[in-house]
């Protein structure tokens, strides 16, 4: 240990160096001129030197110009007066560690600053787990970011805390333009938002823990788009929600590709009305639904004279006039009602009506316009239409009995003189 004689400074002072020496952290004095002057017994196993190569040798000479420039800048400001620190890897170490050194000020009696004192904690473990963690935030962001899927995330009221840049790629907006708002502000239409906010809500609560939906999303550029979010709630060690999590892709092209797939396996390939699997399950659901009351009118339409028409004209025209036919009923019919081909030249309309009335004055009107459109105007042949109507719960219950007696008419209608309508006559 250095003779008190040639340390200076408070380290001279018999109980300031007791104390010093008793501390176990390792604690150095250096002169203006980075000089070691002084160091207690734990400093001398930390330099992993002795204390003769240590007493009188600068901070460069002892650990190299790299350990001096991380010191220089906290040397400065001791001897400036104030107190300071910093990080530096003890490469004298073996495995280099990290460690915080403390540098403060000697104050002599007179207020000059000769010397100053450095004091070493080893932080190692806590800088390689926070390097640790800042690597796996880093590789998290870049897995976020580079993910197809975009990410958002909002705390418990909902005002979002991260906005991925596939989401800004998704969705339109940027992470500037979306940090720190409302969930619901923008993007969602107007017509989801009571239900989206019930499903937050819900997620909030902890009644639920994830929740997957399809929905439609306004984009920046107003742009409506099909987007899936799948949300997940986020909790603290005490089971709390503190945020929500949510993954969000843009699903409109498989949307767009079902719904296309949907309306052909629906539709009839030639006249584009409901096919016959289509038109019996409709059927089947309007009876399903119907409240006891409620009346729903089948008509069962079969052309007049359309063998002619193919025999005479071709099938390339006959198909042109099934289209035309269909075209011109679809057209008359109101929304909720449906129009389907069951083959050949048959035809079934579906429709709720409030009265026997309203299903006379619907048979007449697919009468008049089956005529009108079955007009093949090269040949100046003509088809018209036999329709027969049956009515639920007047002529039947089910889709059996309601589809046989709508038939039946048709054919009392054919009978009659074609190009008209008849009534079922029967009862359940």
């Amino acid at each position: 240990m250095p003779d008190p004689a040639q340390s200076p400074g408070l380290a001279a002072v018999p109980e300031v160096r007791t104390l010093l020496e008793a501390v176990d952290l390792p604690i150095g004095r250096w002169d203006r001129q980075a000089r070691l002057t002084f160091f207690n017994p734990p400093y001398v196993a930390w330099a992993r030197s002795t204390p003769q190569r240590l007493l009188g040798r600068t901070l460069s000479e002892l650990y190299g110009e790299e350990a001096w420039a991380a010191a220089q800048p906290a040397f400065e400001r001791a001897f400036a007066g104030q107190q300071a620190d910093y990080l530096r890897l003890l490469r004298h170490l073996d495995p280099p560690r990290w460690a915080r050194i403390q540098v403060f000020p000697e104050r002599g009696n007179d207020g000059r600053i000769d010397a100053v004192y450095t004091i070493a904690h080893d932080v190692h473990d806590d800088i390689t787990t926070a390097q640790a963690l800042r690597r796996s935030n880093w590789l998290l962001e870049q897995a976020l970011d580079n993910l197809p899927w975009g990410v958002i995330e909002s705390n418990a009221e909902l005002i979002i805390t991260r906005w991925s840049r596939s989401a800004q790629a998704i969705l339109g907006y940027t992470e500037a333009e979306r940090l720190g708002t409302h969930r619901l502000s923008a993007g969602v239409p107007e017509e989801e938002r009571e239900r989206t906010l019930a499903i937050y809500e819900r997620l909030l609560r902890g009644e639920v823990d994830h929740w997957v939906q399809q929905a439609q999303y306004v984009r920046k550029d107003r742009r409506r788009i099909w987007v899936e979010w799948t949300l997940s709630a986020l909790r603290d060690e005490d089971g709390r929600v503190v945020s929500l999590l949510t993954f969000v892709r843009d699903v409109t092209h498989q949307v767009d590709t079902h719904a296309r797939l949907l309306h052909h396996a629906e539709r009839d390939a030639l006249t584009g009305v409901l096919s016959r699997r289509a038109i019996m399950e409709r059927l089947d659901t309007a009876l399903s639904r119907r409240a006891h009351d409620d009346m729903l009118a089948l008509c069962f339409i079969d052309l007049d004279g359309f063998k002619q028409i193919n025999d005479r004209l071709g099938h390339v025209r006959g198909d042109r006039l099934l289209v035309q036919v269909a075209h011109a009923i679809q057209d008359v019919l109101r929304r909720d009602d449906a129009v389907g081909r069951l083959g050949g030249d048959e035809f079934v309309v579906l429709s709720a009506v409030a009265d026997l009335a309203s299903a006379q004055a619907l048979a007449a009107k697919l009468v008049e316009v089956s005529a009108s459109a079955g007009y093949d105007l090269l040949s100046g042949l003509r088809v018209t239409a036999s329709i027969g109507v049956a009515v639920v719960p007047t002529h039947a219950r089910s889709s059996f009995d309601l589809l046989q007696r709508a038939d039946d008419a048709m054919y009392a209608a054919k009978h009659s003189g074609k190009n008209r309508w008849a009534m079922c006559h029967q009862r359940p």
